[in-house]
C-alpha cells in the first residue's frame, strides 16, 4: 500500500474549477462588450425611471391609470419639458454663436463705448475701461493682439455645443428607455430586490430601497435645482435682451449642475447691464440674479436630504466627487455608490462580532 497518496485528484479539481471562473469571466467580459454602446444609456433610464416612479405609483394607484398608459403619458411629459426647451436654447446658442463669428469675419461687430464710471471701480475699473474703451474703437485689432486667448476659448464654446447636442439625444433615447421601464417596473423591482439580496445578504432589500431613494433625491436636489435655476435666468436674460442669452444660458446650466453656480453669470450680466444701461432695467435684472443665485441654498437642503437614510453630506460628497471621477452620470452613480458603501460602512461599525 503507497502511503503517499497521489495529489492528482485534488489537482484536477483546482484545474476544473479554475478553467469553468475562466469560461465565466471570458462569458462576463464578452456581455460587457456587447452591452458596453448601451450602459450609459441604461443607467440614465433607470436613473430616470427612479425618479419618475412616485409619479407612476400616483397614477397607477390613486387615479386608476395601466401601467401603459402611465408610462406613455410620463415619457411624453417629460420629453415636452427636459427636451422641448433644450432644444430651442442650443438652437439659439448655435445661431447667436454663428452670428458672432460672421459679425467678427465681416468686421461688423461693434461694442459699445463703456460707461465712464467703470473707472471708480476699485482693482480693475481703470484697466477694465482701457481695455473696452479699445476694444469698441478698434475690434479687429483688439482682437488680433489677443487672438492666442480667444482661440481655445472659442474652440472650447463650441465643442460645448456640440457635446451638449449630444448629451440632449442621449438624454431623449434614456427618457424613452425610462417609459418601457416604468411599464415593466414590478418586474424590475422583483429583479432588483433578489440581486441585491444575493449581494447583499439580510441587507440587501434595503440597500435596494436606498440606492433608489437616493436617486431620487440626488435629481431632485442636483439636477431638478439646476433646471429651476436656469430657466428663471433664461427668463431675466431673455427680458432684460442680454446678448448672446442662449450661450449664457447653456453655461449656466452647467455651472449649476457641477455646484459651481450661476455667480460668474450674475457678476458678468450685471456688470453689462450697468455699463450700458444703468437704469430700471439694470436695478430689476440685478435684484432678479441675485434671487436666482440665492434659490439653490433653500431648495437644495430640501430635496437632497429629503427622507433619506442617509446624511445629507454623505449624498453630497458621492454625487460632486462622482462628477469628477467619471463626468455627468457620475453626479448619480457617485451618490448611490457612496451611499451603499456608507451603508455597508455602518452596518460593520455597528455588528458585535
Amino acid at each position: 500500500m503507497n502511503p503517499n497518496p497521489s495529489p492528482a485528484p485534488a489537482s484536477n479539481q483546482v484545474i476544473h474549477y479554475a478553467l469553468q471562473l475562466l469560461a465565466l469571466a471570458v462569458l462576463l467580459v464578452w456581455c460587457f462588450n456587447i452591452l458596453e454602446p448601451f450602459l450609459i444609456p441604461l443607467i440614465w433610464a433607470a436613473v430616470f425611471a427612479s425618479s419618475f416612479f412616485p409619479i407612476h405609483e400616483k397614477l397607477t394607484g390613486k387615479y386608476g391609470w395601466k401601467n401603459g398608459l402611465s408610462a406613455t403619458a410620463i415619457t411624453v411629459a417629460a420629453l415636452m419639458v427636459m427636451i422641448v426647451p433644450a432644444v430651442f436654447f442650443i438652437i439659439a446658442g448655435a445661431g447667436e454663436l454663428k452670428e458672432l463669428f460672421q459679425n467678427v469675419r465681416d468686421h461688423e461687430l461693434e461694442i459699445p463705448s463703456p460707461n465712464e464710471k467703470i473707472k471708480d471701480w476699485p482693482l480693475v475699473g481703470e484697466r477694465l475701461f482701457d481695455f473696452w474703451a479699445h476694444a469698441s474703437s478698434n475690434l479687429t485689432l483688439t482682437l488680433q493682439e489677443h487672438s492666442e486667448q480667444l482661440k481655445p476659448i472659442l474652440l472650447r464654446l463650441v465643442g460645448l455645443l456640440r457635446n451638449t447636442a449630444s448629451g440632449i439625444l442621449l438624454l431623449m433615447l434614456s427618457i424613452i428607455i425610462s417609459g418601457v421601464m416604468l411599464a415593466y417596473e414590478k418586474e424590475e423591482s422583483h429583479f432588483a430586490r433578489r440581486l441585491f439580496g444575493k449581494l447583499g445578504g439580510r441587507e440587501g432589500e434595503q440597500l435596494a430601497g436606498v440606492a433608489k431613494q437616493t436617486v431620487q433625491n440626488v435629481v431632485k436636489g442636483i439636477l431638478g435645482v439646476a433646471a429651476i435655476q436656469t430657466t428663471l435666468v433664461g427668463i431675466g436674460l431673455v427680458v432684460a435682451g442680454i446678448p448672446f442669452a442662449g450661450l449664457w444660458i447653456i453655461l449656466s446650466l452647467i455651472l449649476a449642475i457641477i455646484q459651481i453656480g450661476i455667480l460668474p453669470i450674475s457678476i458678468g450680466v450685471i456688470i453689462y447691464i450697468w455699463s450700458t444701461d444703468g437704469g430700471a432695467i439694470a436695478v430689476a435684472l440685478t435684484i432678479w440674479m441675485l434671487l436666482v443665485g440665492l434659490i439653490d441654498n433653500v431648495l437644495k437642503p430640501i430635496f437632497l436630504g429629503k427622507g433619506a437614510s442617509v446624511p445629507m453630506l454623505v449624498v453630497f460628497l458621492g454625487a460632486i466627487g462622482g462628477f469628477l471621477y467619471s463626468g455627468f452620470i457620475g453626479l448619480f452613480t457617485g451618490a448611490i455608490v457612496l451611499t451603499v458603501g456608507y451603508k455597508f460602512g455602518a452596518a460593520w461599525l455597528n455588528s458585535t462580532k
